[in-house]
């Protein structure tokens, strides 16, 4: 069994490894260096620029659905002066952009600015005829290569530049996150586009959202060149300014290879300047635009008998590993021989079919409080355990409980614990911690149940820890049963992970992702097994056996009645076994045992006040002790409350290849 142990570790650590491959690849495979989706496919553009209004060229624009712009909020007490771009279209079609932008923070003080870069935008279906020499699939997306990002400021010193990807963003921050700076400011910004030109049959076009309509302060004036080589000559221009959609010119010129666009006037938050400019075909070497092909489920999956018959024997690998596992860690070990009989501490595995034969039980077995009992039969401490060692204290003299009626009809018993003697050393460390908590409130000795709402939860916590030390003492448990269950979910949820990790990249890169499933659904497995894989040593299983033979004693007790009238010391057995009873389930059965006996009345005197204990009725006491029960484990638990809260935004972005914006930090 060890063997197979450490082939599923080996196996899970083979999986991560390649999971993280393939989410690390998955995550720089659209970077500089290129795209996967780079397919030479036909693109549908429109006979006029989107969002102009037309211009009668024959030029056009890709028919692009803008994408929501980052979300960036106004501002206000600075703006930008001055907003200049420079595009350089060499001969392969690469556009080399520089931005100059010149900030007034006035008295501010902010580490820098952001820019937002528009990376990908949706193609969206094309309702004219004309047709390009790349179609654009609505619902897929074009991409934008943006790299080779610098800045610098205005005298060409380095500026600090931290990039993220945001959604279908590039975003740029600027500026030092230890320094602040205020007054006037210049950024320059350079960076190399790719794919940004659209190829015609018989031209080509640079239609680009150069400013971006997600500033979120106000541009003074924006001006923008587009330099192109000697040879080449433009065919049509054209220059729009104003939020999204705005049909509203802006001024052009021409000069050699140069062409200057700039705004009509200054432009208010989230507007921007549009450019558009066409060429004679041949006049760039235009590639395919860059398509980023949106993922649907169906793509993961091949579905053949391959797939089928793989998935099908990886999965049977890790039912059966992870049965393999609780068969070598999960099962209890018990002696060989009969122990009590041999002494012998030779150690086996219990049988995956049979019981032990359960012999009756008629005192607690080794002195076993009922707590410990608990421990023993359910592998944890709860607080049914600790419930029942109030009761227990109180049977045996260290405490006095009594029952104060519920006021009006809406109203909830209570119970008063009244302190009789200290804590000495019959006491077990977890019963002492109990007893002591219980009086720290309140007033000297006396204490209400609920006045330990919301304050007991942590003096709790240390009881079961206690409790539950107890017991590894004792040498029961193989480890201690919640780190054990924890190990064994914590194991489940990073196989599940890794799993899930496997099918993204299978399916990602080959359409195979069912086969990773059952690796998926063998950590779920895990963790359904986690809460049976702690064990009990030789030495525990021999411990339930006994406490099984006593509860058998306590739950059968009413078939004994016979023997109880005959017993001279039944009464204060009644007493002693009740707590027993609470942590076997079966007080109701243990009262009734004991229901019409002459004296009946008189096993509860002493400890126990109130109620309806005239002629001893065993339906009314055992509801009241479950009561009891009841009211303590969910007062000692309880904690205070608390409460939280959220919130968000959103915006808009223009048409046209490129866009962003930007805002200060």
């Amino acid at each position: 069994m060890k063997g197979c142990l450490g082939g599923i570790i080996g196996l899970i650590v083979f999986i991560v490894i390649l999971a993280g491959a393939g989410a690390a690849w998955a995550a720089f495979d659209k970077g500089p260096g290129g795209s996967i989706g780079e397919h030479l496919v036909k693109r549908t553009y429109t006979s006029a620029p989107p969002n102009t209004g037309g211009s009668g060229s024959d030029g056009g624009g890709i028919d692009v659905e803008p994408p929501e712009p980052s979300v960036n909020s106004p501002e206000s007490g600075w703006e930008i002066t001055s907003f200049s771009i420079d595009y350089d279209i060499a001969e392969d079609g690469v556009v080399m952009a520089t931005e100059v932008i010149t900030v007034d923070f006035h008295g501010l003080l902010k580490h820098g600015i952001y820019r937002d870069l528009i990376t990908k935008l949706t193609c969206e279906p094309s309702a004219t005829s004309s047709e390009a020499l790349f179609a654009c699939p609505a619902g897929k997306k074009r991409e934008y290569l943006i790299d080779q990002v610098k800045v610098t400021d205005g005298n060409g010193d380095k500026v600090g530049l931290q990039k993220s990807r945001l959604g279908d963003y590039l975003h740029l921050r600027l500026g030092d996150a230890d320094k602040f700076v205020s007054g006037v400011q210049e950024y320059r910004i350079s960076y190399r586009i790719r794919g940004a030109l659209n190829p015609f049959e018989n031209h080509d076009e640079f239609y680009w959202n150069a400013t971006g309509l997600g500033w979120v302060v106000p541009i003074e004036s924006a001006a923008i060149t587009v330099h192109v080589p000697d040879s080449v000559a433009a065919v049509d221009v054209l220059c729009f300014q104003g939020p999204s959609g705005s049909t509203d010119a802006c001024p052009v010129s021409s000069e050699g290879n140069s062409i200057s666009f700039a705004s009509s006037g200054p432009l208010a938050r989230y507007e921007g300047v549009t450019i558009f400019a066409s060429f004679p075909k041949g006049a760039f070497t235009v590639a395919a635009p860059y398509l980023d092909d949106p993922v649907t489920a169906g793509d993961f999956f091949t579905l053949n008998p391959i797939e089928y018959g793989a998935t099908a024997i990886i999965g049977l690998v890790g039912v059966a590993g992870v049965i393999g596992l609780w068969w070598n860690h999960g099962r209890d070990r018990k002696y060989k021989s009969l122990y009590y009989l041999t002494n012998d501490p030779t150690e086996g595995t219990k049988p995956l079919f049979g019981k032990d034969d359960i012999v009756v039980e008629f005192l607690p077995p080794e002195d076993l409080r009922p707590a410990q009992m608990g421990v023993i039969l359910e592998e944890s401490a709860s607080t049914l355990d600790v419930s029942s060692t109030v009761v227990d204290l109180a049977v045996r003299g260290y405490l006095t409980i009594t029952e104060i009626p519920k006021k009006g009809r809406f109203g909830s018993k209570d119970w008063v614990l009244t302190r009789k003697k200290s804590a000495d050393s019959e006491l077990h460390e977890y019963e002492k911690t109990l007893f002591n908590s219980l009086f720290e409130y309140g007033s000297k000795d006396d204490v209400r149940i609920s006045e330990l709402k919301n304050k007991f939860a942590s003096k709790l916590s240390k009881v079961q820890e206690e409790l539950m030390s107890d017991a590894l003492q004792r040498k029961w448990f193989r480890g201690k049963p919640s780190t054990v269950r924890g190990t064994w979910v914590a194991l489940g949820i990073f196989v599940v992970l890794a799993g899930c990790g496997l099918a993204f990249a299978l399916g990602y890169y080959f359409a195979q992702a069912l086969i990773a499933i059952p690796i998926v659904l063998a950590g779920l497995l895990l963790i359904l097994f986690a809460n049976d894989m702690p064990s009990r040593t030789a030495a525990g299983s021999e411990s339930l056996r006994r406490v099984l033979g006593f509860k058998l004693y306590v739950s059968t007790a009413e078939t004994r009645r016979q023997e109880f009238n005959e017993d001279q010391n039944i009464l204060n057995k009644f007493a002693a076994y009740l707590p027993y009873a609470m942590v076997f389930g079966c007080v109701d059965k243990w009262s009734k045992a004991f229901e019409g006996l002459a004296g009946a009345e008189a096993a509860t005197a002493g400890w126990y006040y109130g109620g309806s204990m005239a002629g001893f009725h065993a339906t009314q006491f055992s509801n009241d002790m479950q009561g009891f029960a009841s009211s303590v484990g969910s007062t000692f638990s309880s904690t205070p409350g608390g409460s939280g809260g959220s919130g968000g935004g959103g915006g808009s972005s223009g048409g046209g290849g490129g866009g962003g914006g930007g805002g200060s930090w």
